[in-house]
């Protein structure tokens, strides 16, 4: 039954469309290789941070892009059908600049973390990503995750005219950015850490989150990941 619904979920427009979207950008990415870390020798600490947020720009958009973009058929629908027919492309391009930006203040955020946590590599190889694994467990069970994920399901009222209409488009965005990066970023993070297994895991994680997604809001309390709630 739940595969029978992931199905039709998948046929239902405008999801064809973002799967495209998504489609291109996992061929980008896999033909620009492991471009998401920095590498060569810099004069300062600060150069090299730089550097590094620079060259992770364009891998980061294209990660969000590939794993974020099916996430968004609800809300795409929800700005098609609730916005005059003149606007519609309009709103969307609003709606999905707003996300975007969300999203790449949040790369930077999680890129630093990333590289922070090299630090951790004279303990062993093990020690970031185990601690990477252990933070997106941790979110995963908490009661914040699933406040998240539950806001990301509403779909506001939209303004049919002017700069209304333009400032409700953009403030979905925002609101949907802000409840997609605090579902996903703690998932989102490990790519960034586990760098040689990173689109493969990446396209594990898609897939999980796409499930969870369409999975119906719950109640937010800490839970055991992949099996319910915990027991009082």
């Amino acid at each position: 039954m739940r595969i029978r619904l992931y199905l039709s979920v998948l046929a239902e427009p405008p999801m064809p469309a973002l799967m495209l979207v998504s489609l291109f950008a996992w061929l980008a990415l896999l033909l620009s290789g492991d471009s998401m870390h920095a590498s060569g020798h810099h004069h300062t600490v600060d150069n090299a941070v730089v550097h590094m947020l620079v060259q992770s720009t364009w891998p980061w958009f294209l990660m969000v892009l590939a794993m974020m973009s099916p996430l968004l058929a609800n809300a795409i629908h929800h700005l098609w059908v609730r916005s005059l027919s003149r606007r519609r492309i309009r709103a969307i391009i609003f709606f999905t600049v707003a996300y975007i930006t969300v999203w790449m203040l949040a790369g930077a955020v999680l890129l630093l973390g990333a590289e922070q946590l090299k630090v951790l590599s004279s303990f062993g190889w093990f020690a970031a990503p185990a601690t990477s694994l252990l933070i997106a467990l941790v979110w995963q069970a908490s009661p914040w995750k699933q406040i998240c994920l539950n806001r990301c399901h509403l779909q506001p009222r939209l303004s049919a005219f002017g700069l209304a209409a333009d400032g409700d488009c953009l403030r979905f965005g925002l609101v949907k950015g802000f409840f997609c990066v605090g579902t996903c970023w703690a998932l989102m993070f490990l790519p960034l850490v586990f760098v040689s297994a990173g689109l493969p895991l990446m396209l594990v994680i898609s897939l999980f989150l796409l499930m969870e997604q369409y999975r119906p809001a719950r109640p937010a309390q800490w839970r055991i990941p992949l099996l319910g709630r915990m027991s009082n």
